[in-house]
């Protein structure tokens, strides 16, 4: 039943589409002596539809759409099952075969009633102890370590870190009598090696902390002891030293400029580090390489600088973050050649302005020369899929020179009156209304210049 239905459906739905394609491509006007509706003409078809003449139809499939027609209602062919009402003797005999209702002892029952409800909760804590207490109460607590050794319990920072903010270290007695902190600091049982600029403080009347100005200086190994023989306030006594020591990390490069390709063959190069740096000693320890040969550096003067403006605006972001003394900016002594990878590495024992601790590591960046200027790539969207709302593009290998570059000489075929021409770095972007199914051909002039005065051949 339900395949006939299917296969009756697809039939009326055929019959639907072949009366409908007529009027949507034949009465488009293939008939020139066509009249409008209502008038009469045999050209009007059963429906009465306005023929066009062919020069002014558009292009493309024209439906039209109709009221339908109701559907036989539903049927349900669902089958009952026969059915026939019990008569009084077979319910009679049906009942007596269920186990008798028993009278349960529970079920009288009175309406249940609390006693009460309970009293209202309150808020806070009920202390029934008494007040004031008792004169043998007001006595202070007894030390836990009163007799004992002083012990070290815990202190920072240990090992290597990569900053050091504070120097803390916490005992297990009381060092001080409370009193002012500048009486207070007068106390330090503690032995800090090298030395740093700062104040020692206590937190309370165990905990001495160090507090460096700013932090502990970079690329340095502090040891820190506290001797034998230490006394707390109270009587105890270290037995045996604590010594620890911690470590604050080498100069790290952490921004580099050139950070991309293609550069000029005189291109400068701009390092900054997480610290304070010599760039004298910093210059001594950096190699370049073109190709696989070393090319001589030196640093760039004061004028170099105020005349590259990406150099320029990179060292008023340092200074500008409170980082300046940390920069070096440089270039090789000659030309690279084109077209060459620039291989740049500060290498092991890179010094530090503010310890003596050098790199272990060296590190490294790079950076190409620019090519011959070329056309790299061409199309439209993305992949293969090319739609009339997509742009065309143009890629180059090099970066163009915008003030050169006129698109009144970008020829596209077939034309695009509201043609949007848009040139940046190495892109041409072409915007505007694209035919369907049409293909359409770019001429680049030969005249296009990149950004280091290259032609396009």
């Amino acid at each position: 039943m339900d395949d006939h239905r299917s296969l009756t459906t697809r039939r009326l739905a055929l019959a639907a589409l072949a009366l409908m394609l007529p009027v949507a491509c034949g009465g488009r006007a293939t008939n020139n002596n066509s009249a409008p509706a209502g008038s009469g003409g045999g050209g009007a078809g059963a429906a009465g539809q306005a023929l066009m003449q062919a020069k002014d139809v558009p292009a493309g499939l024209d439906l039209r759409l109709s009221a339908g027609k109701q559907g036989p209602p539903a049927f349900d062919r669902a089958t009952l099952a026969p059915a026939r009402k019990l008569s009084p003797a077979d319910t009679t005999a049906l009942l007596a075969r269920a186990k008798p209702i028993a009278a349960d002892a529970a079920d009288p029952q009175a309406f249940a009633l609390r006693a009460g409800s309970q009293p209202p909760p309150r808020t806070g804590v009920t202390i029934t102890s008494a007040f004031p207490p008792p004169a043998s109460s007001l006595l202070p607590p007894a030390a836990s370590d009163a007799g004992g050794d002083l012990r070290v319990l815990r202190y920072l920072p240990e090992g290597k870190v990569p900053l050091a903010p504070e120097l803390s270290v916490t005992f297990s007695q009381p060092m001080i009598a409370v009193t002012s902190q500048e009486d207070a600091a007068a106390t330090t049982p503690v032995k800090l090696s090298p030395p740093a600029k700062g104040k020692w403080r206590w937190i309370g009347t165990r905990t001495l902390l160090f507090d460096p100005e700013v932090r502990f200086p970079q690329a340095t190994t502090y040891k820190v002891e506290i001797p034998a023989g230490t006394k707390s306030a109270i009587g105890g006594t270290l037995k045996q030293p604590t010594r620890f020591t911690f470590e604050t990390p080498a100069p790290a490069m952490v921004a580099h400029y050139p950070d991309g390709s293609p550069q000029r063959l005189n291109a400068p190069m701009f390092v900054m580090f997480d610290q304070r740096i010599d760039p004298r000693a910093v210059l001594s320890a950096i190699t370049v390489k073109a190709g696989g040969k070393p090319f001589a550096i030196r640093m760039l003067e004061p004028a170099e600088l105020a005349a590259d403006k990406q150099l320029q605006s990179l060292v008023d972001g340092a200074k500008q973050a409170e980082q300046d003394g940390r920069w070096l900016a440089f270039r090789a002594t000659q030309p690279f050649p084109a077209d060459t990878a620039i291989a740049v590495e500060l290498g092991t024992g890179t010094p530090s302005a503010e310890g003596p601790n050098r790199t272990t590591q060296p590190q490294t960046f790079g950076f190409q020369t620019y090519p011959p200027l070329k056309i790299e790539s061409h199309g439209c969207g993305w992949g293969s899929t090319c739609t009339p709302g997509m742009s065309l593009e143009i890629v180059f290998n090099n970066p163009l020179d915008a003030d050169q570059f006129d698109d009144s000489k970008l020829v596209i075929t077939p034309a695009l009156p509201d043609a949007t021409i848009v040139q940046s770095g190495k892109l041409i972007a072409v915007a505007g209304t694209l035919a369907a199914r049409t293909r359409y051909r770019m001429v680049v002039p030969g005249g296009v210049i990149d950004e280091f005065g290259q032609t396009l051949p």
